[in-house]
């Protein structure tokens, strides 16, 4: 009898699904409903919203380096976590905190800032073979979108300057919402030929520098998780693929992808009040959480 392959995952660390989905839920819950809506004019609200993801880090065991810079008068932050590899060059994933005025931001991007901070969890105490960065970046929403303002634009211009070897960026960009309905709209019209109907898949989208990346994580997603993966390789001004952290990695000449549930091709509730926790779907941003993790480790 022709013996049975390995199981993918086998020899790889466990993954405590239940635990996961209470972790998104719990840091989704705090960013959205404690805090709310995030931004510069609600005052304290970005501190309040850092101070969060510090402890989170901290309690997975990290060092959180702050990189604080003003912004309209105001002092604000990215939070920076990093997890030595035993191999050279770095992975960077990212995902904003912020949100625009009058949003709780749950799955914009409270849903990614969850996903980011259970990955960090997951991997601290595990073997990795790429220097692993964890970031938190604030500014990503108007009006500092593409400005030197935004932070991961400021991230990114420091690590230029110091000459940091970084492999790819990861930015996590809402990864909350799913649906069977046939809602998922695209930025071309051909696309629905090629591309699901039905919201219920992971979007990986990235220039085409960035090609090698977005095969590797979709691959790796379907491979290591239950949840379907699509993805895009396209010109940067092309489907609104630059429209997150992503593109502040491009600006300054790195490979970056975003990983997303589409955003507002799919979310009808982007940048509104009822952008809320109980929109999302915690079991399929699980099976997202899983794919990246099982990915990173082999990547």
């Amino acid at each position: 009898m022709k013996p049975k392959p390995p199981h993918p995952l086998s020899g790889l660390p466990a993954f405590r699904k239940q635990a996961v989905i209470e972790g998104l839920y719990k840091h989704v819950e705090y960013l959205s409903l404690r805090i709310g809506d995030r931004h510069l004019w609600k005052e304290g609200s970005l501190s309040e919203a850092a101070d969060y993801i510090e402890s989170s880090l901290q309690s997975s065991g990290y060092t959180v380096q702050r990189q604080t810079y003003t912004c309209y008068g105001k002092s604000v932050s990215n939070l920076i976590a990093e997890r030595t590899g035993s191999d050279g060059g770095a992975v960077v994933v990212g995902a904003h905190y912020d949100t625009v005025p009058g949003t709780p931001g749950a799955d914009d991007n409270a849903s990614a800032v969850a996903g980011m901070l259970e990955l960090a969890r997951l991997h601290n105490g595990g073997p990795n073979k790429k220097h692993l960065v964890f970031v938190a970046f604030v500014n990503e929403e108007p009006p500092c979108f593409g400005s030197p303002n935004m932070g991961s634009m400021v991230y990114a211009q420091h690590l230029k300057d110091q000459k940091v070897p970084v492999d790819v960026m990861i930015s996590l960009e809402m990864i909350g919402y799913f649906r069977q309905e046939p809602i998922q709209q695209y930025p071309l019209p051909g696309m629905r030929f090629f591309y699901p109907h039905t919201a219920d898949f992971i979007g990986v989208a990235g220039d085409l520098r960035s090609a090698k990346y977005v095969s590797f994580l979709k691959r790796g997603i379907k491979k290591h998780s239950a949840i379907n993966a699509r993805s895009l390789v396209a010109p940067q001004y092309l489907g609104g693929i630059n429209l997150s952290d992503n593109s502040s990695f491009w600006h300054h000449g790195y490979r970056a992808v975003m990983v997303t549930d589409t955003s507002f091709f799919r979310n009808s509730n982007y940048h509104q009040e009822t952008d809320t926790i109980d929109t999302l779907n915690f079991e399929a941003m699980a099976e997202v959480v899983k794919g990246l993790y099982y990915t990173f480790l082999k990547i």
